[in-house]
């Protein structure tokens, strides 16, 4: 227990230094690539901000600091390589991980060309000195490293702060920036570039050029070739090593005891002890939410213990800090965190992104383009109280909790012969009796509400806790004959319930939250399904209408006792 207690508290500081050291890198690149961009205007001016840079950069204290944070970040990164129990990742994960790999590579040799060359032999490595020896044979490979470079940097500060609030409203100013600086860097580089070139061409210009700038000589210029080559080695090298330890280690996982893991509604999976549960999720295709990578940052990758949560240690600071920001219950835990080392039985509490709800809708029956008069049975189902669950929340929290009640609500439609219309924020219409008729429908609606009641406990038990209250729903039914078609343009026209029925059944969920009952039912629902025994009855004035339906409540839909559905509409099973 203390040593996952330790290595918990040493993936924390691992995340910390790659984070912090990331930025500092990532501030030195883009001065460096604005001074680049000044390469727009003209060479002197390129040369005279660059003096101004390097006067931070190459003072002791900066040279020290940029050392420290590029060594920093690259052993973070190759630790976090080393640690990983699975390469199923996210594609922006594959995508940062594959170029931050390929970064030292290209960076190396640019590293020994100029700074290297200038502490070892006293170059003077100007732009001038750069632009002529990158211009333009190796001008590809330094664009690439341009691109890489920012690209890297730029999916790893995205993920770090779209978890923030501001970040929605700073996004499109950012994504600007993020555009037009390496381009702008580019642009910079191939202009002056091809200036230092057309200088060069005077062989005059060309050879005081060399002199100013203690151009190497060929012994010293195969020097540098050679710590380039070394230093492109050793980083092989080292990835080769990490490789090898990675197979050796993924052996010994396969060998290894396993324990198993149990996810509520979905698979049991048996898993070697180390990796977090989000890598055992990962490595056996479980859909598992990680809006951040694992990061411990958003808290979507949170789940509740039901089974083991003794054996797991404590959460760490960084872990502690996220449940406490996003008010998790007790009993939750940030799958990215905790190393099973016992059997776990978990709940999901976020659905992961692309996932689709379990309950698909039943057939709809089409009515032609034009569409017509059909009699049908509309219910409408809204969830309560929504202003209070939205406050304080992450926008990936309730959408979580709105595809939860949309799954559950549309699991009971679609087992009961419905299909649902139209969803309306929190709520949504479901259309019954089109195959069968309206008496059936009717049937087939109220025994729907029943089951959203029910299906309510379950739903409850899942996330009561979460948002500290249950989710409560409000139910209007209403039938008639309504106009059902195809409205829309082309391939994303949808067949749909247009006109009164609609907005009656709206108001008649909404009517039955005033009245503090779960379902209304209008009088010719309740004539349809031979319902007389009621004791909430009473007249409701539509909003914007002049008329007036009698309108039967029920404190909860297992309130309403209607007999089987076939027998009661004297039709076969279907």
């Amino acid at each position: 227990m203390v040593g996952r207690g330790r290595q918990q508290c040493g993936d924390d500081l691992t995340r910390q230094l790659s984070l912090v050291s990331g930025l500092i890198l990532f501030a030195f690149a883009t001065t460096h690539f604005l001074n680049h961009a000044v390469g727009l205007f003209d060479l002197e001016t390129m040369d005279r901000v660059q003096s101004w840079r390097l006067a931070v950069t190459r003072s002791l204290p900066g040279t020290v600091v940029l050392a420290a944070a590029l060594v920093t970040h690259i052993v973070a990164g190759l630790s976090k390589l080393v640690m990983r129990r699975t390469l199923r990742l996210p594609a922006w994960e594959l995508a940062q991980l594959f170029l931050g790999l390929a970064i030292p590579f290209l960076l190396f040799p640019h590293i020994v060309s100029t700074h290297v060359a200038n502490l070892r032999f006293g170059i003077q490595d100007s732009y001038l000195y750069e632009l002529a020896r990158l211009w333009p044979d190796s001008a590809a490979t330094q664009i690439a490293l341009l691109a890489v470079v920012w690209t890297h940097s730029c999916l790893g500060i995205h993920h770090w702060l779209k978890v923030r609030a501001w970040y929605r409203t700073a996004q499109p100013v950012l994504l600007l920036i993020a555009i037009v600086v390496p381009l702008a860097a580019v642009a910079g580089f191939v202009v002056s570039g091809r200036a230092v070139a057309a200088l060069l061409a005077d062989q005059e210009i060309y050879e005081r050029m060399r002199a100013l700038t203690h151009w190497p000589n060929p012994f010293n210029d195969a020097k540098l070739n050679a710590y380039a080559l070394v230093a492109r080695i050793a980083f092989g090298t080292i990835l080769a090593l990490i490789a090898f330890a990675i197979m050796v280690r993924r052996i010994a996982m396969l060998a290894a005891p396993r324990i198993a893991i149990t996810y509520a509604g979905g698979p049991k999976v048996q898993s070697p002890v180390g990796p977090t549960l989000l890598e055992i999720s990962r490595a056996n295709g479980v859909a598992h939410a990680s809006y951040c990578g694992g990061r411990a940052r958003c808290g979507t990758c949170r789940v509740r213990i039901t089974e083991g949560a003794a054996a797991l240690p404590a959460p760490s600071l960084a872990e502690r800090f996220t449940l406490a920001r996003i008010k998790a219950p007790a009993d939750a835990r940030l799958a990215c965190q905790i190393r099973p080392t016992a059997p776990l039985g978990v709940v999901c509490l976020v659905q992961a992104e692309g996932e689709t709800p379990s309950a698909e809708p039943a057939a709809i029956q089409t009515g032609g383009e034009s569409g017509g008069l059909q009699p049908v049975c509309l219910l409408y189902v809204q969830m309560r109280d929504i202003d209070h669950i939205a406050r304080d929340r992450l926008a990936y929290d309730l959408l979580f909790i709105l595809n939860e009640f949309f799954a559950a609500a549309g699991s009971a439609i679609d087992r009961n012969g419905g299909w649902v219309d139209k969803f309306l924020g929190d709520g949504l219409l479901a259309v019954f009796g089109q195959q069968h008729g309206l008496r059936r429908g009717t049937l087939e609606a109220l025994q729907a509400a029943r089951a959203i009641d029910f299906a309510l406990d379950r739903l409850n038990e899942k996330v009561a806790a979460e948002i500290g209250r249950e989710v409560r729903v409000s139910m209007g039914v209403h039938c008639g004959s309504f106009v059902i078609g195809r409205i829309g343009l082309g391939k994303t026209s949808v067949q749909s319930v247009v006109g009164l029925g609609p907005n009656v059944a709206q108001q008649l969920a909404k009517f039955a939250e005033a009245q503090g009952w779960q379902v209304t039912l209008s009088a010719d629902v309740a004539a349809q399904a031979g319902i007389s025994d009621v004791t909430h009855r009473q007249s409701l004035t539509l909003a914007g209408e002049p008329a007036v339906i009698e309108a039967i409540g029920f404190a909860r839909g297992r309130d309403i006792e209607i007999a089987d559905v076939t027998e009661a509409a004297g039709l076969p099973a279907s």
